[in-house]
């Protein structure tokens, strides 16, 4: 029997809620019962300028409010040698690292980067451009999560960041739990400046990123009544080559892979361009044993325990790795226009064009696979999981030059490994394309001779983002090139044409246009909109006997929309290892708001909001949030707030539609222990071959992707959320500021795609069968232990295998779990004047993580415990940066500090991963670093020198003492992400004003 259905259209009050809504409504009371005809002038005084700060509708003439909010100016980015938000945001302690646009290619959001405060992910982090929206990236992070593309937002137009550490989904609805970032531009500008930076890393030849930007406007608020600027901001930046790499990782790394560099080196192999006959195999049937052959005129025969290859380099001008190479044009325009005494017009414009391309690496090889077909799902094949693997000669194909010895094994039939050269090596890979704009128009302006002002905007948002990946097989093209296809009678293999139309030992263009329709480029299309309409209002309400009480209301109504078609040959199941995704969704939605600020005594100030956001299909949820500020001396301020979040799921979460893709790392217990029980006696070998075979097994089947798919859900509710702060600013001098805030995010009814490393939340999985490659593996391991020669002491029972490798899970989204974590955050400031040496600014910040727990079910307690101080859980991230200046001299000097975790992820990873096992994901640690991830730091210096009052030239040396990342093996790169490879960079910079 179903659960009776909830009234969708219920709206669900809190006593907290209940509490804040009589609250306002007790503030706005009196002032509907003041004397209308009361002289306004009377004990008017005279007052500051108000400023609207982020994380409230209110202009107040003191910017620090009840909830803490970290300022970052452009001489702090300066500073951080920062060139774009991604990195400004990796300096500052309360973000965690997030998505970089060139480390995520074949992510599903590929080419993007995000934020991510309090590590709560981009989907608990609200971004805004100066207070408002942007439109999401076209392409959700794991087909799942929406988000915003900060790449999109325009660099050089940038006057400072305000960050909201505290939930904001009272003021500004669904995302801001964690807290908001909110980017703001330059207000007015007038004149002309053009600047240009570039940046260089010695340790690497294709190191570079350059950034060009030019900024001018014209039009005095004042005398014309009018501004407008308009600023064009370029980006370069190179991708680096495995070519680069292959030699520089952590020295561990070599240690856990000994063949990485003999298979890499560029005297090994014949290189791209070469040709390269490639080498025969087949399976003997008696002794299950493979047998490789080199193919009639190689030149590079490497000998294996199945017997001879020819071999080739590989991937060494892959991109994959390294980043790949980027290219952003970002426009801003705005404009301020003064209508008459009491209303300003205004308008802004962005508009973002991204090229980012990765080369894949040397051209794919025929016949090279695992052993184990391909996987993947398809929207039009449904539940059923599509295979390809790559078919084998016959006996009378006019390319089978095996020997008569390995013809005699299948009954003439064999495999066939051959690198297809033709179309050269720039031809595989991926780029990715994001077109994105936002346009606001509005109007702004006072109510009369009253101290209330009004705003109301329109604006539109989207983006339009392509994903183009050319690198797995077309079965039409691929049939076309090798088909038609026969089935041998005895085994049911796939046999190619014996005569087919690529000509197997020559490289010529009529082969290259056939593998260009084998291997074609597949491409995946998503847009995305938004458009919104505000309104607010906001001024006094009445007085009390310690100031004034000012509130807020306003509205806000969206349309927005999500649309990803699919590509077709990927649709019908046609791309191997491509299923893609397909979305279509709208919604409008809709939303009420009330701030109000009210000075209880002198020294006591509360700070109340409502939101109440409709979403289409859930209830009406009422976001409170309640803050208060305490002078209680001169120099110290007490502060602390509460509020509750929320976040509706997402169009890619519970729209129609689906995600048909890969699941990459996915380890299956059963198959990597049986596996590495095979390779580690191999490895005791004392015989070369029995080895390599043991090494190239070793963790094989630890981490394999699998076919996966992830499908919607409409019965989702919204994630919800307490959030809470309770701090104090501390200035016992004019030259010293101190801030500390503790924070508390409790967050449950988490939105979650499956975990498919449990069993009870996959809801259909397939495996392949056991083999052949499977049983040469242990043909090798049977003839290694029975030659007395190889040293090993074998059991009597030698390890096999009981199953094969899992091809598919499928699963659903829906609300599992709940996480809670808090810290605290620290900062603290210094002003000092040096009189004739000039000024000194020091700056000290910090994030000191105290709890992060989660829980995964719907269960008491927290099953994995706290994991602060493991893996990716430091418990502290701290920033000093200095700054001096004098003269014509302005000198910063910048430090990032990240602290030491262990490897294990959890408790329950700990069982498995810890310091007496040395290993992290089951992978060896360096030895010297058993106990786990040693902190981290880097240090940056910026010299700037203004020679003449228009022209500005600086210099930047990025990771000052070359400090070069350790060896982490749960890193897919080898070393933390929120570390670097490059060594020191090198910077210049310089800005003329015309």
């Amino acid at each position: 029997m179903l659960p009776a259905r909830r009234n969708p259209n219920r709206c669900l009050f809190t006593p907290l809620s209940l509490a804040v809504a009589s609250a306002l409504i007790a503030i706005a009371a009196p002032a509907l019962a003041q004397d209308a005809g009361k002289d306004k002038d009377k004990d008017k005084t005279t007052e500051l300028a108000r400023v609207e700060v982020t994380g409230s509708n209110i202009r107040r003439t003191d910017v620090e409010t009840a909830s803490p909010v970290q300022v970052i100016s452009r001489q702090d980015i300066q500073n951080m040698g920062a060139r774009t938000l991604l990195q400004v945001l990796d300096n500052l302690p309360a973000a965690r690292p997030a998505q970089v646009d060139s480390k995520s290619l074949f992510t599903g959001s590929d080419g993007a980067s995000q934020a991510n405060l309090r590590g709560l992910g981009p989907q608990g982090t609200l971004v805004l451009l100066n207070g408002r929206r942007l439109s999401y990236y076209g392409a959700p992070s794991g087909f799942q999560t929406q988000f915003v593309n900060i790449d999109a937002i325009p660099a050089a137009a940038i006057e400072r960041m305000e960050v909201l550490t505290d939930g904001a989904s009272a003021v500004y609805g669904t995302d801001a739990v964690a807290g908001v970032i909110n980017v703001i531009t330059k207000s007015s500008y007038q004149g002309l400046e053009v600047s240009g930076t570039w940046d260089t890393a010695p340790r690497f030849d294709s190191f570079g990123e350059k950034q060009a930007s030019i900024t001018g406007g014209f039009g005095d608020m004042t005398t014309d009544r009018y501004n407008v600027y308009a600023s064009v901001n370029l980006y370069e930046r190179n991708g680096i080559p495995d070519s680069e790499w292959y030699d520089k990782n952590p020295a561990q790394f070599y240690v856990n892979n000994p063949d990485y560099i003999k298979n890499l080196r560029l005297d090994t192999g014949s290189a791209p361009g070469v040709f390269n006959p490639g080498y025969y195999f087949a399976f003997d049937p008696v002794t299950k044993a493979r047998v490789d052959e080199a193919a009639p005129g190689c030149k590079n025969v490497l000998q294996v325990s199945s017997g001879t290859r020819c071999i080739w380099q590989t991937w060494m001008n892959r991109q994959i790795n390294g980043g790949a190479d980027s290219r952003r044009v970002t426009a801003y325009v705005n404009g301020h226009f003064q209508v008459n005494d009491a209303t300003e017009a205004f308008a802004e414009v962005t508009y973002t064009d991204i090229d980012l391309r990765a080369n894949g690496g040397t051209p794919r090889a025929y016949g090279t696979t695992t052993g184990n077909p391909q996987s993947w799902f398809s929207r039009n094949t449904g539940n059923t999981v599509n295979q390809f693997l790559y078919p084998f000669l016959g006996p009378n194909n006019e390319y089978n030059h095996a020997s008569s010895e390995m013809k005699a094994l299948m009954g003439g039939v064999v495999g066939l490994s051959y690198l297809l050269q033709d179309v050269g090596g720039n031809h595989f890979g991926q780029r990715n394309t994001d077109r994105s704009y936002r346009a606001v128009t509005g109007l702004r302006g006072s109510l009369g001779d009253s101290d209330w002002s009004w705003e109301t905007a329109f604006a539109t948002a989207g983006s339009h983002s392509v994903t183009y990946q050319t690198t797995n097989v077309n079965l039409k093209g691929f049939e076309k090139a090798f088909g038609p296809y026969t089935v041998d009678p005895g085994t049911g293999r796939v046999i190619i044409s014996d005569h087919p139309a690529y000509r197997f030992g020559e490289i010529s263009e009529a082969n290259a246009a056939l593998i260009r329709e084998a291997f074609p480029t597949f491409d995946i299309q998503s847009w995305t909109r938004l458009h919104t309409l505000d309104g607010k209002v906001e001024g006094p309400l009445f007085k009390l006997p310690a100031g004034e009480v000012r509130a807020a209301f306003g509205f806000n109504a969206t349309r927005e929309t999500f649309y990803t078609p699919g590509n077709p040959d990927a649709a019908n199941g046609l791309i191997t290892q491509q299923g893609g995704s397909w979305f279509d969704g709208k919604r409008n939605t809709y939303a009420l708001f009330s701030e109000a600020v009210a000075p209880i005594t002198d020294k006591l100030e509360l700070d109340a909001a409502l939101r109440l956001d409709k979403y289409p299909g859930f209830s009406a949820n009422l976001a409170p949030k309640i803050g208060l500020k305490y002078q209680a001396l001169p120099q110290l301020l007490l502060r602390g707030t509460y509020s509750e979040g929320f976040r509706a799921p997402s169009l890619a979460e519970s729209g129609s539609g689906g995600v048909y893709a890969q699941i990459g790392g996915y380890r299956d217990e059963t198959r990597c222990a049986e596996t590495n029980a095979i390779a580690g006696l191999l490895r005791q070998s004392s015989r070369t071959v029995d080895k390599d075979l043991g090494n190239s097994l070793w963790n094989s089947d630890c981490s394999r992707n699998v076919a996966r798919m992830t499908q919607p859900n409409p019965d989702l509710k919204p994630e919800k959320a307490k959030i809470a702060t309770l701090g104090f600013v501390l200035e016992p001098t004019d030259w010293l500021s101190v801030s500390a805030d503790y924070w508390f995010v409790y967050r449950r009814n988490e939105i979650v795609a499956p975990d498919y490393s449990k069993s009870e939340e996959i809801s259909a999985m397939t495996r392949f069968p056991i083999t052949e490659t499977d049983l040469a593996n242990l043909a090798a391991l049977a003839r290694m232990c029975a030659d007395p020669a190889s040293g090993v002491a074998c059991p009597a029972t030698l390890p096999g295998y009981s199953t094969g490798n899992v091809a598919s899970v499928i699963g659903q989204y829906k609300n599992r779990g709940r996480t809670l974590v808090d810290g605290l955050d620290v900062d603290a400031r210094g002003r000092f004047d040096l009189g004739g040496w000039g000024r000194l600014n020091i700056g000290v910040a910090a994030t000191i993580a105290n709890r992060n727990m989660y829980n995964s079910d719907d269960a008491d307690g927290w099953y994995y415990g706290n994991v602060v101080g493991y893996y990716d859980n430091p418990r502290l991230r701290a920033t000093f940066n200095t700054n001096w200046t004098y003269g014509n001299w302005d000198t910063g000097f910048y430090i990032n500090y990240v602290g030491g975790t262990k490897w294990a992820y959890d408790r329950v990873d700990g069982e498995d991963n810890n310091a007496q096992t040395c290993t992290g994901s089951y992978v060896e640690a360096s030895p010297s670093q058993c106990e786990g991830a040693p902190s981290w730091w880097t240090a940056n210096l910026s010299v700037n020198w203004r020679p003449i009052e228009k022209l500005s030239v600086g210099v930047t040396v990025k990771n000052l003492f070359n400090r070069l990342p350790f060896y982490d093996p749960n890193d897919w790169m080898n070393f933390p992400g929120y570390t670097n490879n490059f060594g020191r960079i090198y910077s210049v910079t310089a800005t003329y004003k015309f």
